[in-house]
């Protein structure tokens, strides 16, 4: 599942480094010490256009908008916009509104505005609209009063107050015009294409009021230009520093970590040989995590046995060991598959005909094609050739989701919406309405999920990671349907005088819905 579900794909530019650091022409103040009014962040990726509902480009820094409901850094559920949820029953959920909420322009968010929240995605087809129509109609809304709303879902879903995690909230008018108006702690002041997005403190803002006045997120796609600009003082924070570089940088610079997302290998269950659980078991075990954790990411990633990290909600990481590296078990079980090197020529064969894979992986990231290509050593030694394919977001769909021209793949998950066990449902749950080539429906895995998302409704934590745990277990270790690798972190570089920041375990270390209110919490102490 890629990463930019929710804004789509990244656009990535190459600007030149003047525009990046100067704008349209103005050096943002900066002023530093007890009046520095100013926070500019430099980041690395940028979606372009803002109108909603993606918002801007960087709508998931922003914190212009809110969801319904807020997550803890653990990713548990908190009261939002949505005080209280309760289940009537399998289908009917009543709503409390927080009150005293004013959108950026002044009106009131009511009733109204939190139905918008769903109904606005009824008529079109991205991904969280293809989450919402599965959910709700219509005629799934009674508006009660101005701060009670009654939903009616059209089969029962558990998970609604998850759901909810993911859907921001803008003033009906405002949207129907393009205009970018929300409830958050920020409002937008600028955006200047593919330069800079400009937000304003919300002064109105009905939760904790922040630290600074303005926050400017510079777009600068190079990562040796951010750091640059960090050292000039062009910027205070930078994303995504050159990792072989951060000891140095230790040095001068204060470094947050946070977990970010976790690459995969995953399989393309209409060939064959991917259908054989030995053969995608001896796939798993040849993969050296520990070296490319060490090696490629210089030990800012940990390696994976699962797809959650120990320090959020149902992982299984420390507990269990998952498909251990080991290049003997890895052989033993590609035999096992029918598939052995009967000729002496260093490559597995079956029918007299060599074991040849299309290997592709997702271009956009920086460090995919060293991890591309460890696998492929890892895999020759066992006898398997690997061919590799770097494929482009712009053809990726077409490629993995749509036509399914790979044996293999690279790819990567991490929590886009709702709480941890999200990542299960989006990766091995079959009635998610996630399509590929890569899914393996699994009755038994099923009904663990299912009962896990019980369980999670009713807040029964301790039993709904039983059965989240033993889904885990079997789809990793019994199943093999995905190999993990290692869990990636967010690193963000910032000047000593930043304080109080933690990056978010979200894909998007900023996410708007954060009950400690990231932005917010960033205070400049000289």
């Amino acid at each position: 599942m890629r990463r930019s579900v929710r804004c789509l794909m990244s656009v990535v530019l190459i600007i030149a480094f003047m525009l990046t650091l100067v704008g349209c022409g103005e050096k943002p103040a900066s002023k530093e010490g007890k009046g520095k009014e100013e926070l500019v962040i430099a980041l690395d990726t940028y979606s372009g256009g803002k109108k909603p509902p993606v918002g801007l480009g960087v709508n998931e820094c922003t914190q212009i908008y809110e969801p319904l409901l807020f997550l803890n850094h653990k990713l548990e559920i908190q009261p939002g916009l949505v005080t209280s949820w309760e289940r009537v029953d399998d289908l009917n959920w009543r709503l409390k509104l927080r009150e005293g909420v004013k959108f950026h322009n002044g009106k009131e968010f009511d009733a109204e505005a939190a139905k918008f929240a769903f109904t606005m995605y009824l008529d079109k087809t991205s991904y969280i609209a293809q989450r919402v129509k599965k959910v709700v109609d219509n005629d799934s809304f009674k508006v009660v009063d101005k701060h009670t709303l009654e939903v009616k879902t059209l089969n029962p879903y558990p998970f609604f107050p998850t759901l909810m995690t993911l859907l921001d909230v803008m003033d009906p008018d405002a949207f129907n015009k393009g205009e970018i108006v929300g409830t958050g702690a920020y409002k937008f002041k600028e955006e200047v294409t593919d330069e800079q997005v400009t937000v304003e403190r919300n002064d109105n803002y009905w939760g904790k009021k922040p630290f600074f006045k303005r926050v400017v997120f510079k777009i600068v796609p190079d990562q040796n230009t951010r750091m640059m600009a960090l050292k000039t003082g062009d910027v205070d924070m930078a994303l995504y520093p050159p990792i072989p570089s951060l000891k140095d940088l230790e040095k001068e610079y204060t470094i947050f970590k946070g977990f970010r997302g976790l690459p995969f290998l995953t399989f393309n269950f209409e060939k064959t040989y991917c259908q054989d659980v030995n053969f995608r078991k001896a796939l798993g075990m040849a993969c050296d995590r520990e070296k490319i954790a060490k090696e490629i990411y210089y030990g800012t990633a940990d390696p994976a046995n699962s797809l959650i990290p120990k320090e959020l909600l149902y992982s299984i990481e420390g507990e269990y060991k998952g498909v251990s590296y080991s290049q003997e078990e890895a052989k033993r079980l590609l035999e096992k598959a029918g598939y052995k090197d009967s000729d002496s020529d260093g490559y597995a064969d079956k029918n007299g005909k060599n074991l040849e894979l299309k290997f592709v992986y997702w271009a956009e990231d920086q460090w995919y094609k060293s991890i591309a290509e460890t696998i492929a050593s890892d895999l020759k030694d066992i006898g398997i050739k690997a061919n590799i394919v770097a494929v482009d977001a712009a053809a990726w769909s077409e490629v993995v989701l749509e036509k399914g021209d790979y044996d293999f793949c690279l790819d990567a998950t991490g929590v886009f919406w709702g709480g941890s066990s999200t990542m299960l449902y989006d990766q091995f749950y079959s009635k998610s309405g996630m399509t590929g080539f890569q899914r393996l429906p699994d009755a038994e895995f099923d009904k663990l999920y299912e009962d896990g998302m019980e369980l999670e409704s009713i807040n029964d934590i301790k039993g709904a990671a039983e059965k989240y745990k033993a889904a885990q277990r079997r789809a990793i270790n019994e199943l093999a349907v995905v190999c993990p690798l290692v869990f990636e972190k967010h690193v963000v570089v910032a000047k000593k005088n930043i304080k109080n920041f933690s990056p978010f375990p979200y894909y998007w270390m900023f996410y708007e819905g954060s009950s400690e209110n990231l932005l917010a919490e960033i205070k400049w102490e000289s």
